[in-house]
């Protein structure tokens, strides 16, 4: 295997800094357990559903690149909460846990030498860890925008 330390850098990079956008906790703080279950015209889901769909879809990739058993949740109802709000603020303060530790867990892999980023799971059907970072980076980066903008709408930005 090649020396990655350097692609391993950039990975870690882009998980874990803001760089040219808004960062997750950023997008979520200050938020009020109303507030993180409104949705107001034009717009698809609320910022509850969105943090919960981060969290399902992170785990996902991340339980796919580390256990050759796992099953990913059916498409799309198994991606996607059935409620648009919290219950309470412990739900929302576990969603948002999970999705910091979730992000180490992959950065953990990403960091750990033995795995070669580069080379097909051999569960998969062509997929590398760094495609699957890369994947955590764009979905999540794609999803935190979209918090942004039901903020500003709301006027909660």
């Amino acid at each position: 295997m090649s020396d990655q330390s350097r692609i391993r850098e950039l990975l870690l990079e882009q998980m874990s800094q803001r760089n040219a956008h808004v960062d997750f906790q950023r997008a979520v703080e200050g938020l009020s357990i109303e507030e993180t279950g409104l949705k107001p015209e034009g717009f698809d889901h609320s910022i509850w559903e969105l943090v919960e769909h981060i969290r399902v879809a992170q785990y996902d990739i991340l339980e796919f690149s580390r256990n050759p058993d796992y099953e990913s949740p059916s498409w799309p109802d198994g991606y996607w909460p059935p409620k648009q709000t919290p219950s309470d603020m412990e739900e929302w303060q576990e969603s948002l846990t999970a999705i910091v530790e979730d992000r180490r867990e992959m950065e953990g892999l990403i960091k750990n030498p033995e795995n070669d980023l580069l080379a097909p799971l051999p569960h998969g059907n062509g997929q590398t860890l760094f495609r699957e970072a890369i994947l955590i980076v764009d979905h999540n980066a794609y999803h935190i925008g979209q918090i942004v903008q039901l903020r500003k709408a709301l006027g909660i930005w």
